[in-house]
């Protein structure tokens, strides 16, 4: 309606009966106003717009209750001509199909895969991967960025195989170090398994079959490990070995059993989990001996000395040990207690290796003249220089380097097949 005409339609309103609430304006209560979409300003006793129902097209009620042109768009429905998006950055509705090439835009979102928004228009080219569809990466050749696709093409190393590293938009294999190969401890017939004193022999724990141990490659210079793997800091812990927490906790010269004893009918033969036999071992744990559990309560333990039947029982509290004895992981003790450490040991192993809790508990390293490397971390030295130093103990492990390992979840068989 032209304004003129919309103006001369109020004044008539306005000038209606009184007692018509159909074409009176006045109003005490929302009741009052008939119309869709309005409701009563109180204050000035006159209905007006609660909706944009009580406006005309093009037109949104604003908070003061008029209605009010709008300035632009803030979805597709507002937008009413035939082929019309409403852009959300400008608020300008535009003109053309959307998501294809050459189609009008605001956002980049506006666009199809392969192009991007320039100024206004859907065009060849992108900003990154995100542009390009899985698998195509965003290239630039010289003369501008646009998605492709190739055998070793990349933009970063997850396009490529394992082993290899995104160079230059090219994947290259990594051969700075032996990944993944099989290795032995240093003797000295090979002082270097892993060709390089910061490269590790690590232990595979990620699968049964395989090598049962592997080289590792230095990145403690922060050096980029390839696809497939990470770096990670090289762990061990103490000389100290372990069967029980106690051992690592108390002063073993001051650690006994309680009071208890007990008998077997077996000379003890200390065995592994997995049936093994445990080298390293030198008692036979019973669980739950009746001679350790008067009444059958409790859950003290015999412990039997190798090739013995007669053992000491583990305590359950401080009572089955003698006067100031403190039990601790099943042992008394006396003297100074660092509930700090503990003894760790392997998946179905019985004897292990205590943790550290300062750097004093870790070994010390020393310059080996023959390698010209620290003898644990592997670090270049002069001997006489003091280049190795202590070993630090970080949650209870003694770091001694950092090497590329496979990712968690992925094993060498996976990243470094035969």
């Amino acid at each position: 309606m032209p304004k003129i005409l919309r103006l001369l339609a109020i004044a008539t309103l306005l000038s209606a009966c009184s007692g018509d609430k159909s074409t009176d304006n006045t109003c005490v209560e929302d009741l009052d106003c008939v119309a869709p979409g309005t409701r009563c300003d109180v204050d000035a006793k006159q209905c007006v717009c609660a909706t944009d129902e009580a406006c005309a097209d093009g037109e949104f009620c604003n908070l003061a209750g008029s209605c009010q042109k709008k300035s632009g768009c803030s979805q597709n429905s507002e937008c009413l001509r035939e082929n019309e998006f409403c852009d959300l950055k400008s608020g300008r509705c535009l003109e053309g199909p959307k998501q294809q090439l050459d189609s009008a835009c605001g956002l980049v979102s506006h666009c199809p895969l392969r192009t991007i928004c320039d100024g206004s228009q859907c065009v060849v080219g992108c900003h990154d991967d995100g542009d390009c569809p899985l698998g195509e990466v965003c290239y630039d050749d010289g003369t501008g960025k646009a998605c492709a696709t190739g055998t070793g093409l990349c933009s970063e190393d997850a396009f490529c195989d394992y082993g290899e590293q995104c160079q230059g938009n090219t994947c290259k294999k990594d051969r700075r170090g032996p990944y993944c190969r099989g290795c032995s401890r240093r003797t000295a017939l090979n002082p270097e398994p892993c060709d390089d004193a910061r490269n590790f022999c690590l232990i595979n724990s990620a699968e049964t079959g395989g090598f049962r141990q592997f080289c590792g490659v230095d990145c403690s210079l922060g050096q980029e490990c390839p696809n497939g793997y990470d770096c990670n800091f090289v762990v061990i812990l103490t000389d100290d070995v372990c069967t029980t927490n106690a051992q690592c906790q108390c002063d073993r010269d001051k650690i006994s059993f309680a009071t208890r004893t007990c008998t077997v009918s077996d000379p003890c033969v200390p065995v592994n989990a997995d049936g093994s036999a445990a080298t390293d071992a030198t008692f036979c744990v019973n669980n739950g001996h009746s001679d350790c559990n008067p009444g059958g309560e409790g859950e003290a333990s015999c412990l039997v000395p190798r090739g013995d039947t007669a053992g000491f029982c583990t305590c359950d509290d401080d009572s089955d040990c003698a006067e100031g004895g403190t039990c601790v992981g099943g042992q008394c003790c006396g003297g100074d207690i660092n509930l700090e450490r503990e003894c760790r040991v392997g998946e179905a192993r019985v004897t292990g290796f205590c943790s550290c809790a300062t750097d004093a508990d870790c070994p010390r390293d020393s310059c080996d003249p023959s390698r010209g490397a620290c003898a644990i971390t592997g670090n270049p030295c002069v001997p006489g220089n003091g280049d190795c130093g202590p070993v630090p103990c970080v949650n209870g492990g003694c770091r001694i380097g950092q090497n590329c390992a496979p990712i968690q979840g992925l094993a060498c068989s996976e990243v470094n097949p035969p």
